[in-house]
């Protein structure tokens, strides 16, 4: 029973290292996209696991459609290997195992039995889902560039152009959704293989909407003829997210919180405080 782990990474690659050393296991195929706009990929090693680099590079953009189609690369390319993997973990750069190998496989090997998807809900609503998928979003390749100037300048687009949408009542069909969830994911090998399946309709969908990566895996496996059974797993990831819809960097202060959450994975690290990251890779071991 081998597990695939799907990584999307763009940066802090001291961290993504470390991680690729807490997954470097036997019984693991690790598969790694790199953002296009990074000029010099980090050479990534293991000892034990496959570790395989996506070629097909996604210039990734936030809140935009492609952040679907760099999953997709990591999705099409570990299901295309063939290997019938028992599970497939969507997991960031930035992210690490807070539990043993032996102790993950065990857990979802327990999972098998009842063929879970697991995901992790967000509150979300009507309103919220009418905005990011019933709109046309414009502009939003560089709603969050590095250079200030140009960032205003899209966003400023980016709203002119919903406002003319509501002013005129253009509005786009909306895809029947009711779950929101983080797009960090443990999926079954039937799972993905119907995710692959349904690209064309899945790029399509959700073309022009607004982070709906957040939305597309419950959307599909909700529509799949009741053959997945979703389960909101609450101790797959720790992530505080704040007030500004991002995930808050985690530091030494942590670790203790860290170790008695329960969670089996937890993000985001940053090389800044390699302190916390160290003492989990520490505790891993021993």
């Amino acid at each position: 029973m081998r597990h695939a782990y799907l990584i999307m990474a763009h940066n802090e690659f001291g961290v993504l290292q470390k991680l690729v050393e807490a997954l470097d296991d036997m019984r693991n195929d690790i598969f790694v996209h790199i953002d296009k706009k990074v000029a010099e990929c980090p050479l990534l090693r293991t000892v034990s696991a496959g570790l395989y680099y996506i070629r097909e590079r996604i210039d990734v953009r936030w809140g935009s459609v492609s952040q679907i189609k760099a999953e997709y690369a990591l999705f099409e390319e570990a299901y295309r290997r063939g290997q019938g993997y028992s599970r497939y973990h969507l997991i960031s750069g930035t992210h690490l195992p807070l539990r043993t190998q032996n102790f993950l496989h065990a857990y979802f090997a327990k999972q098998e039995n009842f063929q879970w998807e697991l995901l992790r809900y967000i509150y979300t609503n009507a309103y919220e889902v009418n905005m990011k998928l019933g709109r046309y979003h414009l502009f939003l390749n560089g709603y969050k560039h590095k250079v200030l100037w140009v960032r205003w300048l899209f966003s400023k687009m980016w709203h002119l152009a919903l406002k003319i949408q509501y002013f005129f009542g253009i509005q786009r069909a909306v895809p029947p959704v009711n779950i929101k969830a983080n797009n960090w994911v443990s999926l079954t090998d039937g799972a993905v293989g119907y995710i692959v399946r349904s690209k064309a309709e899945i790029l399509k969908v959700f073309r022009w909407s607004f982070c709906g990566d957040e939305y597309f895996v419950p959307y599909l496996l909700q529509k799949g003829e009741n053959r997945f059974k979703l389960r909101n797993d609450e101790s797959f990831l720790y992530n505080d997210i704040q007030e500004n819809a991002n995930a808050r960097v985690l530091g030494r202060e942590d670790y203790k919180k860290l170790k008695e959450s329960g969670s089996m994975f937890a993000r985001k690290f940053s090389e800044q405080d390699m302190d916390v990251v160290n003492e989990i890779l520490r505790t891993l071991k021993n």
